[in-house]
């Protein structure tokens, strides 16, 4: 019974930002370590930008390390890498869940969120950024990162002002 209502705890406890209905779900390192949350909302596969595989038997895991701040070459390399895993993971089966999560969730997470939008769904960088922070208001992307986005949006919907503004 006290095993029960730890469970209850952990998942009344698990914090996490749905983006796309059923699909895909933001979250930071705390996140990706409840099982039960995890298993609640039925994620098949992790995006982690940070931290340890804790589940590697539970979740197909796509490992990129990115800092904030870093360098631009290295992200430049990694974030195809990224699209390709989180694109693979929407065509495998329909029933597939992506979590997105680095330490906080709220820069590298985001701004993988909004790249991913971009790219899947040819969004504007602005309607992108407005959806992921109505999703989880707590953002705040490195500014490397938001100039990466920048080169990204092919509408030049924003600014690097508007996204570092908050």
């Amino acid at each position: 019974m006290a095993h029960q209502q730890q469970s209850k705890l952990s998942i009344k406890s698990f914090e996490y930002s749905e983006l796309i209905d059923n699909f895909l779900y933001l979250g930071s390192s705390q996140t990706s370590k409840n099982l039960a949350g995890l298993h609640s909302i039925n994620i098949t596969h992790i995006v982690n930008l940070a931290g340890k595989c804790h589940y590697p038997s539970e979740f197909t895991y796509g490992t990129f390390h990115i800092e904030d701040g870093v360098s631009k070459h290295k992200c430049e390399r990694n974030l195809p890498l990224i699209l390709q895993f989180i694109d693979q993971t929407r065509h495998e089966k329909s029933t597939n869940r992506v979590l997105i999560h680095c330490r906080a969730g709220m820069s590298r997470t985001p701004f993988i969120a909004i790249a991913y939008l971009m790219h899947s769904t040819n969004m504007s960088l602005m309607d992108a950024y407005q959806l992921v922070k109505t999703c989880r208001p707590q953002i705040r992307i490195h500014e490397e990162h938001c100039k990466t986005l920048l080169e990204m949006d092919k509408s030049n919907s924003c600014t690097l002002e508007y996204l570092m503004k908050e």
